[in-house]
């Protein structure tokens, strides 16, 4: 999520790296703005009138420890109250719209990251050998694997649908080798700390990873309890 002081400060450099992304934003941009003059306008008007509220809470009983008639003051603070609630309510109500336009922006790119319409424009930086002439048209893997026995495209098709597939046998083998042997290694040689986190978390969580709101829509998530699959689940 950038950061509002970030948009506040350079609202030019912000809308310009959102171009670089492919992504005309200025609106969105000027609208943040908006909102953010207003909600620190409301924040001072906010401040003052608690201000005037503290001042009062002291002078109040002095008063009636004179004798006085604390009726008139009584009255402007339940105003000042009033005031005060109607204020806050503005602000959380600014403040979620604020925090929701924000989580609509992508981060800005690296000044040295190549601009380019699609992934048709980027930049090769370095090429390390020759790609394998074969002599003949190669098989996908998907094939090479459905031929071994080792993939089963077929049957994953009839219990989820296109594009997913069944691990058989040596398949299967090899794929949970794989990943014993990376946990294995990075765990026992390279400092690593193996984790199994849970595979559902709260709303806050996928906010924080920066999965919603943008993508909620690709999410798989429990109406019931509002818990989401991580996206590696």
């Amino acid at each position: 999520m950038l950061d509002i002081k970030l948009i506040r400060e350079n609202p030019d450099m912000v809308k310009a790296a959102m171009k670089t992304r492919n992504k005309d934003m200025d609106a969105l941009v000027d609208e943040i703005l908006e909102i953010d003059a207003k909600r620190r306008e409301l924040a001072a008007k906010r401040d003052a009138l608690k201000a005037e509220q503290n001042a009062a809470s002291k002078e109040i009983p002095a008063i009636k420890k004179a004798g006085g008639d604390i009726s008139a003051i009584m009255a402007k603070m339940n105003e000042v109250k009033a005031a005060i609630k109607a204020d806050e309510d503005e602000l959380a109500s600014l403040e979620e719209r604020q925090k929701t336009i924000i989580y609509e922006f992508p981060n800005i790119p690296n000044a040295s990251t190549p601009i380019g319409k699609d992934d048709s424009e980027n930049v090769e930086i370095r090429r390390w050998g020759e790609p394998k002439n074969f002599g003949f048209e190669p098989k996908a893997h998907w094939d090479i694997g459905a031929d071994l026995g080792i993939l089963d495209p077929e049957t994953a098709a009839k219990i989820t649908g296109a594009r997913f597939h069944v691990y058989k046998g040596f398949g299967a083998r090899l794929e949970r080798a794989i990943i014993s042997y990376f946990l294995d290694k990075h765990t026992t040689e390279n400092g690593y700390t193996e984790i199994l986190p849970p595979y559902m978390v709260h709303r806050n969580s996928m906010v924080g990873t920066g999965q919603l709101p943008k993508f909620e829509e690709d999410e798989f998530k429990d109406v019931n309890t509002d818990y989401f699959l991580i996206p590696t689940a």
